[in-house]
């Protein structure tokens, strides 16, 4: 059985590759999976360091493509949950993703200026 499915909802966290780097967070549902790689449509947040409070959704829905094999970290969700009332909420010492009913800490990928 494989570890991630068509219509499973994800979090991609992207590996961050220099210091500099502000944080992206994607939010999907895979519309096709195989061994390396899944495609996903949802919603992209990018989180500034230098800005302590609120982060919202940036843009419209997106298709992405990601390697399973680079790096980035993916979580899954529950599959009844609804991404489109998603939002990342941001304080300078918390963040976390959530609806208002659900909620996922993403504190340990807290971008530190």
């Amino acid at each position: 059985m494989p570890a991630v499915r068509d219509g499973d909802r994800v979090v991609i966290i992207d590996k961050r590759l220099f210091r500099e780097d502000n944080t992206r967070v994607f939010v999907g549902v895979v519309e096709e999976c195989d061994d390396h790689i899944l495609r996903a449509r949802g919603f992209a947040y990018h989180v500034n360091p230098y800005e302590v409070a609120g982060t919202e959704r940036r843009g419209e829905e997106r298709v992405r493509v990601v390697s399973i094999n680079a790096g980035d970290t993916v979580f899954l969700l529950p599959r009844e949950q609804d991404i489109d009332k998603l939002q990342l909420k941001r304080s300078p010492k918390a963040m976390s993703l959530t609806d208002g009913k659900f909620a996922m800490d993403l504190s340990d990928f807290l971008p530190r200026a």
